[in-house]
């Protein structure tokens, strides 16, 4: 199986040229500047577009493989939906309404585009998450955990049991 290359700095350049008509659209249409927003390409896996809220700053990001692979697609719908997600913020606040509601229907409406929450991409060639995983033993066997459950054992905020012997997982000796 060939890896998909991601998408080349022209590319990317069209990408963000692409989220700032759509803003451009958005602030037209809501009477109010709306200013740009920080775009990465940095997602892997199966999730093409991102809009992320942390710690007060806005940002999305987009997958340069997915991209790759079906640009001509991500440019019109993924680049609008990610936007819309931006623009509802702005306009509604995250709070006050669904990820996917009726406000966020309407930006996409306004950009020309069909609201949909889901792609529908063959991940074929598409580099995915590695997810490590730590072995955990009870009395009776061997259990497979996630970095997640891993990391809150180590740190003493969670205990988990074996369905079987009901006793105390413990991290398996090398």
């Amino acid at each position: 199986m060939e890896l998909i290359k991601p998408i080349s700095s022209f590319q990317q350049q069209q990408v963000v040229n692409e989220a700032e008509r759509y803003v451009a659209v958005a602030s037209k249409f809501f009477g109010r500047t709306i200013t740009t927003i920080p775009i990465l390409f940095d997602l892997k896996g199966r999730t093409a577009g991102m809009y992320k809220m942390h710690l007060g700053s806005r940002l999305i990001r987009f997958n340069p493989y997915l991209f790759a692979k079906y640009f001509d697609d991500n440019l019109r719908d993924t680049v609008a939906h990610e936007v819309a997600h931006y623009i509802s913020d702005v306009v509604y606040g995250l709070k006050n309404i669904k990820p996917h509601g009726s406000e966020w229907a309407a930006i996409m409406r306004v950009f020309g585009i069909t609201p949909q929450r889901t792609h529908n991409f063959n991940l074929q060639g598409i580099p995915q998450r590695q997810h490590q995983q730590f072995d955990y033993q009870c009395n009776c066997q061997v259990y497979q955990l996630k970095t997640r459950r891993h990391n809150l054992i180590q740190k003493g905020e969670r205990r988990y049991l074996c369905r079987n012997c009901h006793s105390e997982l413990n991290l398996k000796k090398a």
